[in-house]
């Protein structure tokens, strides 16, 4: 995994196990795609799936809209998010 130093920019790469211990320790954190890394709550990224179910029924339908999803027959919003995750 690569990693990185909490407060210090050299990625280093650590096996599994050493990683899921330093990440534990709270030493370092994962550096992302751009060797950049973030000591903050990974941000929703281009690419990534948004958080659904923290998403209201109104930009649930809005997203589903945009991907060209129909969910005009969904009755709830759990309807909705399974109409999304299976397109």
């Amino acid at each position: 995994m690569r990693l990185r130093e909490k407060g210090k920019d050299e990625i280093v790469h650590l096996g599994w196990d050493e990683a899921q211990a330093a990440l534990q320790a709270g030493t370092h954190v994962v550096a992302d795609a751009s060797g950049e890394g973030s000591e903050k709550a990974h941000e929703e990224s281009e690419g990534d799936e948004p958080d659904l179910d923290g998403m209201t029924r109104a930009d649930l339908d809005k997203l589903a809209a945009e991907r060209g999803v129909d969910v005009s027959k969904a009755g709830n919003k759990a309807e909705v998010i399974a109409a999304l995750r299976a397109a």
